[in-house]
């Protein structure tokens, strides 16, 4: 989006982008857990792809303090690199104490005009939100334009996997009726918003069965895409979610830890399955690892993941840590680690879902979700 205003998430795309430059080096996760300070890459190059027409290049050279910016490979700017490194101090501490969305101050916004940031996040097209050419001193390794996605711990936690009204999981209401739908959909928390939890412990009361039915049908792609795409990780992953989702809201589970969940998923072994304590969390980091490769809930995924690179995480403290993705396993093992449920508001843009609704003489209940990482 144009410089303006715009939300923590996306001030931090910014903020990591300065960082970087004005730092010239990124630490590396630890065994997919925190940094290790001694663990660390040299950066050469960050690469913005602000439009699908605008690439802005930050290149650092070893033996000069400047940063030499150019846009689409035309020379822009040349700017110290410590001027980065004071404003990204700067921009941490407006994220820190801005409201959810928020503009720049004045100053800010200028430094950011000479930098050539026009827009606080990368193209809507693009699956990356920065690339980096990085350099390890002590191998000689160097790695050219890698890409990364960008999660912030300033305000609240990051999503991997961002819910959808397709991603909606529908649930037919056995042995009820027009009543008992009325007293269900009056149910609402202490600010007037529905009470998922307690639309579900009060079905669970009024006698209803809750029988699961299906997933949503994605509105463009006039498919049930969210299953469509569960199915090609794993066939039995669209079952494993719906229990899950059942197991939380209508038995009375209030595991979040989705390693938690999971476990007790492994002790019910709905399905059945030989080795269900592999298994079940092998398909799971299967799909947070899809998440993370831009697999939604509304389109049709082919399974490809255009990736070269991995998870840049900005810690609530403002460290920019990398996790690469291309060690698989112990990426997708701190993924699993770290994620958590996270149920969103019932509005339409999360499928109008914990409420009771009837068609064809039969009653529908919907439940949904999103994954948050700490």
């Amino acid at each position: 989006m144009p410089l303006g205003k715009a939300n923590k998430g996306e001030w931090s795309e910014v903020y990591a982008a300065l960082r970087l430059i004005g730092d010239g080096k990124i630490e590396l996760a630890h065994k997919g857990d925190g940094s290790d300070p001694n663990h660390w890459m040299e950066v050469v190059e960050v690469i913005r792809k602000e439009t699908k027409d605008r690439i802005v290049t930050y290149g650092l050279d070893e033996n000069s303090t400047d940063v030499v910016i150019e846009v689409n490979g035309s020379p822009a700017a040349v700017l110290p690199a410590t001027d980065f490194t004071k404003a990204a101090d700067s921009l941490m501490k407006e994220i820190r104490d801005g409201k959810r969305a928020f503009e720049a101050s004045p100053e800010a916004l200028a430094f950011l005009d000479l930098a050539g940031v026009l827009s606080t996040k990368a193209s809507s097209g693009e699956k990356n939100d920065i690339f980096l050419t990085t350099l390890d001193k002590r191998t000689g390794l160097r790695r050219n334009q890698i890409g990364f996605s960008i999660k912030s711990h300033f305000g609240s936690n990051p999503t991997l996997f961002n819910t959808a009204p397709a991603s909606a999981v529908i649930y037919e209401l056995v042995d009820f009726d027009d009543e008992k739908m009325s007293s269900i959909n009056s149910i609402l928390d202490a600010h007037g918003h529905v009470a998922t939890s307690q639309r579900c412990e009060a079905i669970i009361r009024s006698g209803a069965t809750p029988v699961y039915h299906d997933y949503v049908v994605a509105k463009r792609a006039k498919v049930k895409a969210f299953k469509e795409n569960l199915e090609l990780l794993n066939p039995l992953l669209p079952n494993a979610i719906e229990w899950i989702l059942a197991d939380h809201f209508f038995s009375g589970s209030k595991d979040v830890e989705l390693k938690d969940a999971v476990q007790r998923l492994i002790e019910a072994n709905p399905d059945k399955i030989t080795r269900p304590e592999v298994k079940y969390p092998y398909m799971f980091k299967a799909f947070l690892y899809a998440s993370y490769c831009k697999m939604t809930a509304s389109t049709l995924w082919d399974g490809v993941g255009d990736v070269n690179g991995g998870y840049i995480d900005v810690t609530d403290d403002g460290k920019v840590v990398c996790h690469y993705a291309l060690e698989s396993e112990e990426f997708k093992s701190f993924l699993y680690e770290s994620a958590y449920l996270d149920f969103p508001d019932t509005g339409p843009k999360h499928g109008d879902y914990a409420k009771v609704y009837k068609e064809d003489g039969r009653y529908f209940f919907k439940l949904n979700f999103q994954i948050r990482l700490h």
